[in-house]
């Protein structure tokens, strides 16, 4: 199973990911998304 998750530039998300990491799922992929104005992640986390 895959989830996807959204870390925002003022760290909006950074709570779930921890809670998701806790839980066991794993970081599969990390896409940045650059710009003059923000920086975003797209992270995929998977659990077996």
């Amino acid at each position: 199973m895959q989830k996807a998750l959204i870390i925002q530039s003022n760290g909006s998300g950074k709570n779930e990911l921890e809670d998701l990491l806790a839980k066991g799922w794993r970081v599969v992929s990390i896409t940045v998304n650059n710009s003059p104005s923000y920086n975003d992640f797209l992270i995929i986390l998977q659990q077996d």
